[in-house]
């Protein structure tokens, strides 16, 4: 009886293992999601900012005039990140939590079939 009742620890021990490693994939596989996302927007960006640049800069008759308006419009954008930073931040918690609590319930969905 006493091999049994370690026999069934150590499986739960190794199933618990497996459940946090699983969840640890699902977590780090949305992050690196993520991290792809955000490279590839930051081209767009950069790309879609140096096509406008060149277009405001044949509309106003000057290149440099048309770079400086896409920079007023970065630094616009800064500027109001900086200043909601704190709500910036707690939707990137949340939506970290989503993400961890997506991972779990995957998980028991999949214990459950």
């Amino acid at each position: 009886m006493f091999n049994e009742l370690k026999t069934y620890i150590n499986n739960r021990i190794k199933l618990t293992k497996l459940d946090i490693l699983d969840s640890v994939s699902h977590m780090l596989a949305s992050g690196i999601y993520a991290l792809i996302l955000g490279v590839f927007f930051l081209f767009l960006l950069l790309l879609g900012s140096l096509a406008l640049g060149f277009i405001l800069g044949s509309y106003f008759d000057d290149v440099g005039l048309g770079f400086l308006a896409i920079t007023g419009v970065h630094l616009l954008v800064m500027v109001l990140a900086i200043l909601f930073r704190k709500r910036i931040k707690l939707m990137l918690v949340n939506f970290a939590i989503d993400n961890a609590m997506e991972a779990i319930s995957k998980e028991e969905e999949d214990d459950e079939h």
